[in-house]
């Protein structure tokens, strides 16, 4: 950037010593009266004083502002004072007024001499010129708003210094006259064009010139093809001129003036146009590569701010990007990295196979994922392993295909799975041994209570008659706590068993339901209970388990129903995109909210016994059953208003 800034100095200064040292020469030339410097070649119209005059302050101005930041009142007012004095200069041409400021700082004797109109006078078309570049220099000095404008002000002095120039290479008086009395010397014509050049590099991002400073591609294709086809069109306008002057053809020296006009004209039209066109389709490739840019500096700021670890090759395994991620993961720096081959993080186990399979890929790029399920490993600088997963995306770019690759160090990973899977087993283990101590706890417990069953029997049989009716009692009451215990112990040993030996099949609820309702038909017509359902579907289901739910719910719905009211239960299912979930809905007594969570659990009652049969093992099974389906249940109730019992199964339920 700095030697960018040197570089625009440096032209700047030297196109403004350039003109300098030519104004000086020209106005040495009328100090000292040498013909030579104020025409530079014999027969050339010569510059005028006041033109060096103006051509000396403006160079002055642009040398000094090229080498200051600061705005110099004194520079401004050199600019002002050119502007000012063209413009006074061109109302004299066109009021066809004299003011005097024609001869007043210098007396133009060879005009006076050879009796021209205005001695000493600038050419309207010098004055129209100086007027601009003052103007703009200016402006352009204390207005940064206006710069754009006065930017393209010094490209129309440049074109017009230009056509100028041309119109003397092909010897066209009407270029560098532009139809004015007073035509505009040769090397005024120059140092116009290499002032206006000059001052536009002030500004080198703005205008034309952006073409000719600013490096994009657009601007290099746009500047070296502008230069050529500017040379070849002017090259090949002068071999045609030459041709028609020294061909045998019979053209008349008329003719041949009267060509060459209209021969310079089509050069200008041609550079013209060419300019346009070339000018155009530089900004469309500029335009192009800036969004190109963009979304490569997008693409980079996501890598870089990525919580992965991203690494870009080439199809010859080169490494040309990697974010910061990658940088921590293995230990190496970007420049210690970038340029290297990639086999660089690759095992040395596996390095000798990793061209191989890189080539393979790269004859058929596509997404993949390495690493899940295999014995994947990388190496970080200090040469330890660590196991890894890759996803590789080929990437199309304007300079050729490149593989991008994610890398996840999965150590933590693999550690707590091999945690999990320790854990796994180790709970397996329990669980067996748990389920092997329930049925030996329920079976072994069963024997002591079937022997007290036992003597208390034979106690009635063979004591009966000698016992009181205080100790018969007694043994009713050991014989009843007997029962219930010996209950209960069947009960945890079903509860244990359940689900042990499930088998998954495709299973009909509603054969399931009339099954259920068969079952218990005694109990549903001493209760005048009502059982109604809608369509129930097909699905995949424990059969024996699910018929256990449907059981006990409708049996808990008929069990706690309301005195003296029919009982209604109605059950009805829908499907969701995941699992079926299911309604159970009666007109009971309804359950207290709080205690939803608590009929869950195993030998949790809400009731007394003398108040409703039950030792609270139903609902637990229920729940145990629905958690194998991948499930879940619950309560929807008020005290009073009946209670919706809701569980759901799930579509996605293996085997096992």
């Amino acid at each position: 950037m700095l030697s960018k800034k040197i570089n625009q100095i440096r032209f700047v200064t030297i196109g403004g010593l350039l003109v300098l040292i030519l104004s000086i020469a020209v106005l040495i030339g009328w100090f000292f009266n040498i013909e030579v410097l104020k025409s530079i070649l014999d027969g050339y119209i010569s510059m005028k004083f006041n033109t060096a005059l103006s051509f000396l302050a403006l160079s002055f101005c642009l040398v000094a502002s090229a080498s200051t930041k600061r705005i110099s009142a004194t520079i401004l007012l050199m600019e002002m004072f050119v502007a000012i004095h063209a413009l006074a200069s061109l109302c004299q041409g066109i009021l066809s007024i004299d003011l005097g400021i024609d001869q007043m700082l210098f007396p133009d004797l060879v005009g006076i001499e050879k009796q021209e109109a205005y001695p000493g006078r600038m050419s309207p078309i010098t004055s129209v010129l100086f007027l601009v570049m003052g103007a703009s220099m200016f402006s352009a000095a204390l207005f940064q708003k206006l710069r754009i404008y006065c930017q393209y002000a010094f490209h129309f002095v440049t074109v017009i210094s230009s056509i100028c120039i041309i119109g003397y290479f092909f010897s066209v008086p009407s270029l560098y006259k532009f139809s004015f009395l007073t035509p505009i010397a040769i090397h005024t014509a120059i140092s116009f064009c290499i002032l206006s050049m000059s001052a536009s590099m002030l500004y080198p991002e703005i205008g034309f010139t952006r073409i000719f400073t600013v490096k994009e591609t657009g601007n290099i294709i746009a500047k070296r093809l502008f230069l050529q086809l500017f040379a070849l069109i002017i090259i090949v306008t002068y071999l045609r001129l030459q041709f028609f002057e020294h061909s045998n053809f019979s053209m008349d020296s008329g003719s041949i003036m009267g060509l060459k006009p209209s021969l310079a004209l089509t050069s200008i039209g041609f550079i013209l146009i060419c300019f346009g066109f070339i000018y155009k389709a530089a900004n469309a490739i500029n335009t192009s590569e800036r969004k190109q840019k963009m979304a490569e500096q997008h693409f980079r700021s996501v890598i870089e701010s990525a919580p992965n670890a991203f690494i870009i090759s080439n199809p010859e395994g080169d490494i040309t990007l990697i974010n910061e991620q990658a940088e921590k993961l293995f230990g190496y720096t970007k420049e210690e990295l970038v340029g290297k081959s990639i086999d660089i993080l690759v095992p040395k186990a596996s390095r000798s196979h990793h061209p191989v399979n890189r080539g393979d890929y790269h004859e058929a790029p596509r997404a993949r994922y390495f690493g899940a399920g295999r014995d994947l490993h990388a190496v970080k600088k200090d040469g330890s392993e660590f196991p890894v997963e890759i996803g590789l995306n080929p990437l199309y770019t304007n300079t050729g295909n490149v593989i991008l690759a994610s890398v996840i160090d999965i150590t933590e990973r693999k550690r707590n799975e091999t945690i999990i899977k320790d854990q796994l087993q180790e709970l397996q283990i329990r669980n067996k041994e748990l389920e092997q101590f329930n049925y030996i706890a329920s079976h072994d417990l069963q024997e002591p209570i079937r022997t007290v069953s036992n003597f208390i029997q034979v106690i009635e049989e063979d004591y009966g008659q000698e016992l009181n009716d205080e100790l018969k009692s007694y043994l009713n009451t050991i014989n009843d706590a007997t029962g219930r215990m010996s209950l209960l112990v069947k009960s945890l040993l079903d509860f244990t068993r359940l689900g042990k030996d499930r088998e998954l099949t495709y299973v009909d609820c509603n054969d399931i339901l009339k099954n259920v309702i068969a079952d218990l038909n005694r109990l549903i017509k001493e209760s005048d209970a009502e059982i109604t359902y809608g369509v129930m579907p097909q699905i995949y289901a424990y059969k024996v388990e699910l018929r256990l739910v449907f059981q006990n719910l409708i049996n808990n719905a008929i069990k706690f129903r309301k005195k003296n009211i029919p009982c209604e239960v109605k059950i009805h299912c829908h499907e969701e995109k995941d699992y079926y979930e299911f309604w159970v809905t009666d007109n009971g007594i309804g359950i207290n909210p709080r205690y939803f969570d608590r009929i869950f659990q195993i030998f949790k009652s809400l009731h007394k016994e003398d108040e409703y049969e039950g030792h609270g093992i139903g609902l637990a099974h229920c729940y145990k059953v629905v958690g194998l389906h991948k499930g879940k249940i619950w309560v929807e109730s008020e005290l009073g208003t009946g209670s919706t019992f809701k569980f759901t199964i799930s579509k996605f339920i293996q085997n096992g």
